[in-house]
């Protein structure tokens, strides 16, 4: 999505954060349109330009409060959660945020099954005062305040369920004047943001634009940056001036294998020997050249959460071998083939590079590429709610999030179907790991569940995904997010 603009510039160019607020004035200037650029998901762009939630995550998956100024459980069950909200944030309206605004957005989100995360955990919100909030989930829920980061649950003015959200207006840096789900937006600078003097940029332009239109237009200067880069075409990027950042994590490749069919992989030492097949190092090495670094341990966690448990050995193709003539396959198997879809333009790299390492190991996988536009409709086609063999995208997100996902009882398609003692054992720990208000203890009943989740190997998760951004050298504080949909655009700025 590339994104055009008139931005304010400061003079200093070595500058790694912006100034404090009152040193602006004197240093800044005006320059004409230049365009950063973003390469795929557009309505993600958007989320963060237009629109906010009550708390964000960071590059580092920790949460820190945005339109709420603080939050706190109500108690140690962590059933209940309190949220003071900021005073004097505005809508895109003019009018000022309040409880009433809060409360309608989250019951319209219920409403329309905004996000699954909290869809089946929130029971009510109510308003506490003109700036107060309380949220009573299901059950205890220690990271509560992560959920409501979700990009999905932000904030708009008070109003009816089915309406909400579709004009536009909430309270983001920048105010939508033009949007086209399929091509790109407009958007200008949002006068009376929450902080003052922010944002830098006075307005955006955004358009989905593929590899090499995107490469071409940076170099003909039309793109002051480009989001989600093609790790291959990095060189090209720095060859045209360009500067390259890679987050420490980006959207991993899940690999969902239904157990409710009759296939070989139902077989949980096929499994294992598909996982132990797999060269995740080789991803790291060849894809983003930065070799040694953190892979998958086949749980929705990543080495970006603090309580991830990697897996004590990533590859060992003698104990696929020994699985596989255990299991009756001396010779080798042939597993059933997987869909997928290029969602980031690194991906048949990637799966190019696991088919041929399973295959060094005596398994046959084969791929199958569909459309993004039709992978979801071909996965979920027959054996409903489970579907078909596929990749499914996980996002970087909080450990009660991540382990969620593999529960049994959210009868999703992740499990894959999954049944037994270890796969009720995992379902136990979760609602007690979720309400622990001890960091350590909670710590240690996700370690116990990825411990499980590593014994059974209901999916095989690949890791080591980054999402890449290049942009010119004049472009300051434009990062890439480990979280794509939280990227920030209010606090870049484009050096003179």
């Amino acid at each position: 999505m590339q994104v055009r603009g008139r931005g304010l510039k400061f003079l200093d160019p070595g500058d790694d954060h912006p100034p404090p607020v009152e040193d602006l004035a004197p240093r800044i200037g005006r320059r004409g349109p230049r365009a950063p650029v973003e390469q795929a998901q557009a309505a993600t762009g958007l989320g963060v330009v237009h629109r906010t939630c009550l708390t964000s995550v960071d590059r580092d998956v920790s949460v820190r409060p945005v339109l709420a100024a603080a939050s706190a459980p109500a108690d140690e069950t962590m059933a209940v959660w309190d949220f003071t909200l900021r005073e004097g944030v505005r809508l895109h309206n003019g009018q000022e945020m309040a409880a009433d605004d809060v409360v309608s957005s989250f019951k319209a989100h219920v409403a329309q099954r905004g996000s699954g995360f909290v869809t089946r955990w929130l029971k009510d919100v109510e308003a506490t005062g003109r700036h107060g909030v309380r949220m009573h989930p299901t059950g205890g829920y220690a990271e509560w305040p992560h959920v409501v980061a979700e990009v999905r649950l932000a904030i708009w003015p008070a109003g009816e369920a089915e309406t909400r959200g579709f004009d536009g207006n909430g309270t983001g840096p920048f105010r939508l004047i033009d949007v086209d789900n399929k091509r790109g937006f407009r958007a200008v600078r949002f006068e009376h943001y929450r902080i003052e003097g922010r944002p830098f940029a006075e307005e955006l332009e955004g358009h989905i634009a593929a590899s090499q239109t995107a490469i071409n237009g940076f170099r003909a200067g039309q793109f002051d940056a480009v989001f989600n880069i093609d790790p291959t075409t990095a060189g090209q990027f720095r060859a045209a001036g360009g500067i390259v950042h890679m987050s420490p994590g980006g959207d991993q490749f899940l690999l969902i294998m239904p157990k409710n069919l009759d296939m070989a992989r139902n077989d949980l030492r096929l499994r294992k020997a598909l996982t132990f097949a797999i060269d995740r190092d080789a991803i790291n090495r060849i894809v983003y050249g930065d070799p040694g670094t953190g892979v998958g341990n086949d749980t929705q966690m990543s080495g970006l959460n603090r309580e991830f448990l990697p897996r004590p050995v990533a590859q060992d193709v003698d104990e696929t071998r020994r699985l596989l003539a255990e299991a009756g396959f001396p010779n080798g198997v042939t597993l059933p083939t997987m869909a997928f879809c290029p969602s980031f333009p690194e991906e048949p790299r990637i799966i190019a590079i696991v088919a041929g390492s399973v295959r060094r190991a005596g398994i046959t996988l084969d791929f199958r590429e569909l459309p993004c536009d039709g992978l979801s409709d071909y996965g979920m086609a027959v054996n409903a709610p489970i579907g078909r063999p596929r990749r499914n995208l996980v996002g970087r997100r909080n450990p009660a999030i991540n382990m969620g996902r593999m529960d049994i009882a959210n009868r999703g398609a992740e499990p894959g179907g999954r049944e037994g003692p270890l796969a009720e054992r995992y379902s136990a720990l979760y609602a007690p790991a979720v309400a622990e208000p001890d960091d350590a203890k909670r710590f240690a009943l996700y370690e116990e569940r990825q411990r499980i989740v590593q014994k059974d190997t209901p999916a095989i998760m690949l890791g080591g995904r980054r999402n890449l951004r290049a942009h010119r050298p004049e472009v300051v504080n434009l990062r890439s997010q480990s979280q794509n949909w939280s990227s920030r655009f209010y606090d870049f700025w484009i050096a003179g």
